[in-house]
């Protein structure tokens, strides 16, 4: 089980193979499901890479203006720091 930490959010266009905010490279992709909808019945999932350097995630969507919802995938944990 991992526990995983998110300080900041950022909404991409394409996966990235370097952190957008650090250039790290140790980039865990998709430990964090996020999806994004209007409603909860009405979500879709989005692919997502979490830095483990800066604790940064990015989100792979073209949408900005939707709800965003987060959860740990299987096993694991996520905090959000501020």
């Amino acid at each position: 089980m991992a526990h995983y930490y998110v300080k900041k959010i950022k909404r991409l266009s394409e996966m990235p193979s370097r952190c957008l905010i650090c250039n790290g490279t140790d980039l865990a992709i998709d430990a964090i499901l996020a999806s994004t909808g209007p409603t909860p019945e009405n979500t879709n999932y989005r692919p997502s890479a979490l830095c483990l350097t800066c604790e940064t995630l990015m989100i792979i969507t073209s949408e900005s203006d939707v709800g965003l919802g987060l959860q740990a995938s299987i096993g694991n944990e996520i905090t959000i720091r501020n």
